[in-house]
Formats: C-alpha cells, structure tokens, sequence
C-alpha cells in the first residue's frame, strides 16, 4: 500500500462532479487529492508532473473516453491504482474497464463509506467490482456450457466432455481458458481458491437453471 494519505487524481468531465467528489475525500485525513482533470489529455498532463497513487476515472468523457485511458494509464504507468468511479453498471461495462487494467469499478451513487473502503481495497492490491458481476459474462458460449455443467455435483471431467461430445483435454483446455478470464477481473482472494470454478457454477446454475445453449 503506497505510504498515507493515498494521493488521487480525479478525472470527470463535470466540474460539479468533481469537486462533489473531492469535498467527500477530503473528509478523510487517510486521502489526499492532488488534482483534478476534465479529459484525458487534461489528466495525461497532471500525471506527468504529479505525484499520484489512485486515479478515480469516469467512463464518459469527450474525445478519449475512460476505458481507452485507463488502458493507456496502465501501459504508461503500470504502478498507478485505477478506479473506475462512473453511473454505469452493467456487466459489459465492468468487463472492459477490468480488461483494460482498471483495479477496481464503483457505481457513483454507492454510499460513501463504499467508495472510500474501496480506494482502501485498491490501494492495498484487492480487486473491488460490483457483488453483482456475473463472471459468465466474460465467457463465450462453449465456456459457459463447461462452468455451468462444473456447478452439477454428478459431473466430472469424463461426464462433462461426454455431454458436451468433446474429449477430456478439451474439457480441461476450456477451464484453463475460464479461469486465465476469471483472474484478470475477480478479486485474488477468490481466484485463490482451487474450488472457485466449482462455486462459480453452482451460482450459474442457481441463476440460470437452464442449460446454456447459446
């Protein structure tokens, strides 16, 4: 965890929204916000001359929106916390802005305990996403069949290939590529865990009881 306070940079279009943000921060002696920026080139330059350990990042801006910097932040300064701190809350939002190396994704009308337990997560190397990330969506169709047939207690890898009419290996080649997913979005803690597909496909299955067929 970089040394306290934690030094932010927020970047928001709207002037209102950032300095709302700012005056929350600052009630907490445990952050520090350095600067603030409007866009991407605003927030490019801040960075060059500025010490920062967090960004908090919105997705709409004009011209380089929020996902496609933070891609370019992390190549650029693969040190450097990301948040995305943005209204937007689906599934496919949060699976790019994970894949382009954002380190966590916050909705801003989350209380404001949230959001401050969330910069401290990231600031200390865990991963924060909505509890509302559906992990499948990261999947492609055949994948999803594999997790979904994994949550099923009766089904080991011999069953699974069987229903699926494929073979073993391909099985166990569709877990590895599951998995190599599940780590680039989900917090460490959870893909710590040898059992995480198997938990992850028991929820599938309790959410979708039907099999995937696309």
């Amino acid at each position: 965890m970089p040394n306290l306070p934690v030094k932010i940079l927020i970047v928001d279009d709207h002037p209102l929204v950032r300095h709302g943000i700012r005056s929350l921060l600052e009630t907490q002696v445990s952050f520090r916000v350095m600067a603030e920026a409007g866009n991407a080139k605003e927030a490019a330059g801040l960075l060059e001359k500025t010490a920062i350990d967090l960004v908090l990042l919105d997705i709409n801006m004009p011209g380089t929106d929020g996902i496609e910097l933070a891609s370019r932040l992390r190549a650029r300064y693969p040190w450097l916390f990301i948040i995305m701190l943005t209204i937007h809350d689906g599934d496919a939002y949060i699976r790019r802005a994970m894949a382009a190396g954002a380190n966590g994704y916050v909705i801003k009308d989350a209380e404001p305990q949230y959001i401050f337990n969330a910069i401290h997560k990231v600031a200390n190397k865990i991963t924060v996403i909505p509890d509302d990330f559906r992990p499948e969506t990261l999947l492609t169709s055949v994948e999803r069949r594999v997790l979904w047939l994994t949550g099923h207690r009766e089904y080991d890898t011999a069953r699974i290939a069987a229903s699926m009419g494929i073979v073993e290996a391909t099985v166990n080649t569709h877990r590895h590529n599951i998995w190599q997913k599940l780590k680039s979005v989900l917090p460490k803690e959870q893909t710590s865990n040898p059992n995480l597909l198997v938990i992850l496909g028991v929820e599938y299955r309790q959410r979708c009881p039907e099999y995937p067929s696309e």
